[in-house]
């Protein structure tokens, strides 16, 4: 009886895992929000860009989005395979159209398809990852963090962050002209690691403290300074006030815990500023807090989303919101990697990065 029972429950497992699996579009509810599970095959068609991390979006305008990626595979013969391509540390997309289903991305790098480079590319054994960045006053300003092997913990930590001002963000980019201004001390805050906003004065740009602790500050830099070189002059959100923080003493509370990588963005057909991350690690979920202004007080995380993982050493991270993208409510990407580099190189079902919508749902009156 019980080992019937056994194959009983096992058979009713399959089958649900089954269903979950054909649908194109599987759909959760969650209290006041809905989730829906969306079609991932948007970023695995180009035969030589075989998958990447990061993932975040900027709206250049005249329906085009860059996007922004850290750790790249490249095929370099474009078999359309993950298992002879080389890692470069960062890439680059632009997406023409707003919509999914009629838009069309094109990839960049430096060097070429044979022997390809990152396209920020830092000199020596240090490396870039990516950020978030901003359109302003016609030029693209975009945050990258620079990143050191170690020997200890999970074998890299940021060392530091950069900004790079691109004065013709409209040309192609292989031939945009693009400045590195490494940025001044902030003790341990990575500048624009995660998302960046700006209002008629100023850019603001959400920092983390790394490594590892992932406490979350918000600074500020006046446009017209920030856009002719000058990145010193720096505010911090401390206190209910922007001040300028000289010290490491003492050490101002931060916003919340986060993530290296997350979103924040006005929604407004909530009217509300929301922030996407994942939380935990390994196994994670993604949440969102909401907040009035930037600055905060931003709520407690509501978790809304559990990604189905295939292998024990799968795991789930940088979880963005893409506003730039036109939905019925907000895609948001995430990423799956595993611990086990030869099934990451052989799984191309995982290190694209997936959608997930989101949609809130009207109050019943």
């Amino acid at each position: 009886m019980k080992s019937n029972m056994n194959l009983h429950i096992t058979f009713i497992l399959i089958l649900f895992l089954s269903f979950l699996k054909v649908q194109s579009q599987d759909t959760f509810r969650s209290g006041h929000l809905e989730v829906f599970e969306e079609d991932n095959s948007f970023f695995i068609k180009d035969k030589f860009w075989r998958g990447a991390d990061g993932a975040a979006s900027i709206d250049l305008g005249n329906g085009r989005i860059l996007w922004l990626f850290s750790d790249t595979f490249i095929d370099p013969k474009g078999t359309g395979k993950r298992g002879n391509s080389k890692m470069i540390n960062n890439s680059i997309a632009i997406q023409e159209g707003y919509e999914l289903e009629k838009s069309t991305m094109t990839f960049y790098y430096k060097g070429s398809q044979k022997k390809p480079k990152s396209f920020f590319e830092l000199p020596g054994k240090n490396w870039f990852w990516t950020g978030h960045g901003i359109m302003v006053k016609n030029k693209l300003i975009v945050f990258i963090f620079e990143e050191k092997s170690t020997k200890r913990d999970i074998g890299f930590e940021a060392i530091g962050w950069y900004v790079v001002i691109i004065d013709n963000p409209f040309d192609n980019p292989s031939n945009w002209k693009m400045e590195y201004i490494k940025g001044p001390e902030t003790f341990g805050v990575i500048v624009g690691s995660s998302a960046v906003l700006k209002d008629d004065s100023y850019i603001y740009a959400y920092g983390v403290k790394e490594p590892a602790t992932h406490e979350v500050y918000l600074l500020r830099f006046e446009i017209n300074k920030l856009i002719n070189r000058n990145i010193t002059e720096i505010e911090w959100w401390v206190n209910g006030d922007w001040v300028t923080r000289l010290d490491n003493e003492p050490i101002p509370s931060s916003l919340f815990i986060g993530q290296t990588e997350f979103s924040v963005h006005y929604q407004q057909d909530i009217d509300k500023y929301i922030q996407i991350q994942t939380y935990g690690f390994g196994h994670a979920s993604i949440g969102y807090r909401l907040a009035d202004k930037p600055e905060g007080p931003w709520t407690d995380p509501v978790i809304f989303y559990h990604p189905l993982l295939n292998d024990e050493k799968d795991f789930v991270y940088s979880a963005n919101a893409h506003p730039e993208l036109t939905a019925d409510g907000i895609l948001i990407t995430y990423n799956i990697n595993n611990g086990d580099f030869r099934k990451l190189i052989d799984n191309e079902n995982i290190y694209f990065p997936k959608f997930v919508r989101i949609k809130f749902l009207k109050p019943k009156n």
